[in-house]
């Protein structure tokens, strides 16, 4: 009693004086403070601790929450590629480093059509549980782009390219291959080009699953290896002479190829004669190169072999089966080729040795698929690549009637676009990496990417992407970048140990394999119905290293009931399998090598649209509409028109900006009003202004300090003198 008659007095007593209600509000105010502080502090604590409840499901673009919609949230950013090709700066570094009769450098190829803007709008309407935005540029800015949106991130080359002696480049495939090094970037991110736009409503689900992995979309086959020379000859047991070129991975082994000695001057003047043959002559393409390929062999089998007149019967047939030239041309063949082909077709002195053999096997081939046959079947040789592209006719090529014998001549390169030959030289390296595969290109979509996988992809093949950067602009020796990805998805295995193959077929986790678990193992291995013999040789293997396997696993004992009744099999332990040569030999073969990354393949077609834009205008209109009745979940128009079509392609633009229009017409969160626009159309423009504002803010503030310490100083300067000065006691 006396202690609370205290405590109340001294409260009294604090009452008492003046300033004590102050002192109570006042330190009641600082309790309520540090209350609401201590919440604040709690709060922020238990969202980091506790993200997946509090923060995962709206931490995307609308800032949202989307928990009801996503099967689980992870986090998933977007990333773009924007050029602005009608920059005066970026024109002039194309100029600068690009060659301009490089056909991969027109202009038109970078124009700028407002696709990224609408292609935001339909990620905001159709994908807004994205986390963030990146925009890939080589510095540009655009326009209507709002910058002070955290959502929305712009990076330039210099951010994400390793060598920078690489820089500037105008080359798509260059970029894509540096674009997991943007920072801060999510794991998972969604590529997307600037022409392509969302239709309808898109989930991760549309991209991948927990169940069956990555979803990857097949649209078409990759061009064949020749024109002669389709995919599904390659490999098929049998040597087709179109087929045995490098390229075509000489018949992907079909071919027994064989190098013969041929005189260059020969070769270079058959080739040199007939080339301009078929230019001048103007044969139709496709004919005229099965022709120049049978003559050129024939020639090459002149070296090494006989030909003797049922040949010389079968080369003729093709003018003739095939009607190749006219009354003109053909006098132009006889005046100006006669004298050649007649070298290649005379039989030489050793004819009469094989002339029996040769009628034997060509006598029944009156038409040129008869005489390659007969051709593949009587001999095996090498057919350079050379002899399988027709040379295509060039006017800065010839000089004086005659085709210049210059390298390009030389290769004769079909005539394949830069994304098509990219796509043979990738299949090339995969071929040569993890076998001979016929392969599809991916759809033209956007491609959920993982940077793990790129980076294993990279470190692959390093020296391959290294040359892809190097390249100012697209390049016949590209490692086309979605291609690459998801077939090294695909085709990328991982060695799966004894151990884990014993645990996987373990199903009761007992430690052994009992006679049921050895049944499961044997359907896998062996083709159904399982033949009784195999059975007991697997099973007598399993005997015979138990005999002279020593077991360590003495502490095992297992379940009853593990064999059959009239089963003679021992205990199999992990410790028996293991040691067990006989065994192992039958089982790693089968489970050795699993997939590395679990995807699904998907028919591409269904859900995507991809269509070329021409200068037609009737045909644009029809298929804008098309799109308009039905669209899909992805949209991809590419531009296809022609450059010299000037007036129609204006019309072509506003009917294509009316229909973006038509779909998107809501202003997103990523564009600046309509009445404001960026000051600066280059980021580094933008930057040194931002330094310079920063600079001449700190120079002000400086300034107003100065001017504040000086009017504190004239304002009190007696006071200040009279506090500051001594105050002295006399003596």
């Amino acid at each position: 009693m006396s202690a609370w008659k205290l405590v109340q007095r001294r409260c009294y007593d604090f009452l008492s004086h003046r300033y004590s209600l102050l002192v109570v509000l006042v330190a009641l105010t600082c309790i309520f403070v540090g209350v609401i502080h201590f919440g604040e502090v709690w709060i922020a604590w238990s969202k980091e601790k506790y993200k997946a409840v509090f923060h995962s499901f709206n931490d995307n673009i609308l800032g949202i929450s989307f928990q009801r919609q996503l099967c689980q949230h992870v986090p998933i950013d977007v990333v773009y590629t924007w050029v602005n090709g009608s920059d005066p700066q970026f024109l002039d570094n194309l100029k600068k480093y690009v060659p301009v009769t490089s056909s991969n450098s027109a202009p038109s190829r970078f124009s700028d059509k407002d696709e990224l803007k609408y292609s935001l709008r339909s990620l905001e309407m159709f994908a807004p549980w994205v986390r963030k935005v990146y925009i890939v540029t080589n510095g540009q800015i655009p326009s209507w782009l709002d910058m002070d949106n955290p959502r929305v991130s712009l990076i330039t080359h210099d951010d994400i390219f390793v060598n920078k002696s690489h820089l500037p480049t105008f080359s798509s495939p260059a970029i894509e291959s540096h674009i997991h090094r943007i920072p801060g970037l999510s794991n998972k991110f969604l590529y997307f080009n600037d022409d392509v736009m969302l239709g309808s409503a898109v989930w991760p689900e549309d991209f991948i699953t927990w169940a069956s992995g990555q979803k990857v979309y097949l649209a078409w086959w990759i061009p064949d290896c020749s024109e002669a020379c389709p995919w599904a000859w390659v490999q098929d047991g049998a040597c087709d002479p179109t087929c045995n070129t490098t390229l075509c991975e000489f018949d992907g082994g079909d071919c027994n190829a064989e190098f013969m000695e041929l005189a260059d001057k020969d070769i270079n003047e058959f080739d040199d004669d007939y080339a301009s043959f078929f230019q001048e002559s103007q044969i139709e393409t496709y004919q005229a190169e099965r022709l120049l390929d049978t003559i050129r062999q024939k020639r090459r089998l002149d070296l090494q072999t006989s030909i003797n007149e049922s040949d010389s019967m079968i080369i003729r047939s093709l003018l003739s089966h095939y009607s190749l030239v006219n009354n003109s041309q053909e006098q132009l063949f006889k005046s100006r080729g006669k004298h050649k082909l007649d070298a290649v077709l005379d039989p030489n002195s050793n004819a009469n040795r094989d002339q029996d053999i040769h009628r034997s096997r060509h006598s029944s081939s009156s038409n040129f698929l008869n005489a390659q046959s007969s051709i593949h079947n009587s001999f095996k040789f090498l057919v350079n690549d050379d002899i399988i592209n027709l040379v295509r006719g060039n006017n800065s090529s010839l000089r004086n009637g005659k085709v210049e014998s210059t390298e390009h001549q030389k290769k004769k390169i079909r005539n394949l676009n830069v994304y098509a030959e990219s796509l043979l030289y990738v299949n090339k390296i995969f071929n040569k990496a993890f076998g001979l595969k016929h392969r599809k290109v991916p759809a033209h979509m956007p491609h959920l990417l993982d940077r793990m996988i790129i980076s294993e992809m990279q470190d692959r093949f390093p020296g391959e992407f290294d040359k892809t950067s190097s390249h100012r602009v697209r390049h016949s020796e590209d490692m086309q970048f979605a291609f690459s990805y998801f077939h090294f998805l695909l085709s990328e295995k991982r060695s799966v140990s004894m151990e884990e193959i014993f645990d996987a077929l373990d199903t009761d986790k007992s430690r052994t394999w009992s006679d049921r678990e050895i049944r499961t193992l044997l359907t896998r291995i062996y083709p159904l119905p399982l033949d009784y013999a195999l059975v007991v040789e697997f099973e007598r293997a399993i005997i015979n290293c138990s005999q002279h396997i020593k077991s360590s696993d003495d502490q095992i004992h297992p379940p009853a009931g593990e064999r059959y009744l009239d089963s003679t099999l021992p205990v199999v332990t992990r410790n028996l399998i293991l040691n067990c040569e006989g065994i192992i030999s039958k089982v790693q073969p089968k489970f050795g090598r699993l997939e590395k990354y679990s995807h699904k393949i998907v028919e591409a077609g269904k859900n995507e649209i991809f269509e070329m834009l021409t200068s037609n205008v009737t045909t644009t209109v029809r298929l804008l509409d098309g799109i308009r009745r039905d669209p899909k979940k992805f949209i991809c128009l590419n531009d296809d028109m022609d450059p010299l079509r000037r007036s129609e392609n204006e019309v072509i633009r506003a009917l294509l900006n009316d229909f973006y229009r038509s779909l998107y017409p809501l202003r997103s969160s990523f564009e600046l009003p309509p009445q404001y626009r960026n000051r600066f159309s280059h980021r580094q423009d933008l930057l040194e202004w931002r330094n310079n504002h920063t600079m001449a803010r700190n120079v002000m503030l400086m300034l107003v300090v100065l001017l504040l310490i000086l009017t504190i100083q004239l304002s009190f300067r007696h006071r200040i003198r009279r506090c500051c000065s001594l105050r002295t006691l006399p003596a």
